[in-house]
């Protein structure tokens, strides 16, 4: 009798044990299996900032200074150059104005602001970058060889309206064939360059390059010194023919130009 009831309770005992286990195993059903997978899941790669080109403007580097030496072994030593005027409250003889494109009004005797003399050029460019292009005509009898040109000097001011140092270019151009400018002269080229490319032959040249570390203040002008050997991708070519300043109205509003002029080497 008390064996069968020992073993009785111990049967009791037992069915109790499985029955708590299986009570717990049921809590956990339909939860998500823990896993550790989300720490060292693969991560979008990042995209590294790419800037968009930009256009860097000629030349890549500043000029020397009025008295350096060139590459020839000319001093461009100002007190020893002779000077053509091109403009001195007129166009000189032999040179003209007519071939500049895309300027809103264009006066050579403009007497509001002047820098020496009686009249300066006053220029209003379109929207679309205007140029005011000076250029020796056929009949001028004038010969400028690229050889014993050393500068293009001019005065420039905006007026009551500040020019930035990298609002306009300027650029001078030539021939290898005549002494004058002509519109379809191709006697010019540059090594690698397409013939029909749209990229300026001769290079226009930023104002920062040339030696203005500032804005041109309103009221106030500035002197240009284009030292010709200091530019750089410039062809070769045998007369200077022409020279033009090109800008656009979201640039520069309005400008003036005075005291042009050329600055020789004597010839040897």
């Amino acid at each position: 009798m008390h064996v069968r009831l020992a073993i009785l309770l111990c049967l009791i005992i037992v069915l109790t044990s499985c029955g708590r286990r299986l009570s717990v195993d049921t809590a956990f059903e339909g939860l998500p299996t823990p896993t550790i997978a989300p720490l060292f899941q693969d991560r979008p790669t990042a995209t590294s900032f790419i800037p968009l080109p930009t256009r860097t403007p000629f030349p890549t580097r500043p000029p020397v200074t009025p008295v350096a030496e060139t590459g020839s072994g000319q001093t461009n030593d100002i007190r020893s150059l002779q000077v053509l005027p091109v403009y001195r409250d007129a166009l000189s003889t032999g040179w003209s104005i007519t071939n500049s494109a895309l300027l809103g009004s264009l006066t050579l005797t403009q007497t509001n602001v002047v820098a020496l003399g009686q009249y300066a050029i006053a220029v209003t460019p379109s929207a679309s970058t205007g140029i005011l292009f000076f250029t020796v005509t056929p009949d001028s009898g004038i010969e400028l060889r690229r050889d014993q040109v050393a500068a293009l000097r001019l005065r420039l001011s905006g007026g009551d309206t500040p020019i930035a140092n990298d609002g306009m270019t300027i650029s001078v151009v030539g021939s290898n064939r005549v002494p004058y400018w002509e519109p379809n002269d191709n006697s010019v080229s540059l090594e690698g360059r397409v013939t029909n490319s749209i990229e300026p032959l001769f290079p226009e040249t930023r104002l920062y390059f040339l030696g203005l570390n500032r804005a041109i203040a309103p009221g106030e002008w500035a002197e240009i010194y284009v030292w010709l050997d200091d530019l750089i991708y410039e062809p070769e070519y045998t007369y200077v023919t022409g020279f033009y300043l090109k800008t656009s109205s979201d640039l520069v509003t309005k400008y003036y130009v005075d005291q042009v002029e050329w600055l020789i080497r004597d010839q040897p």
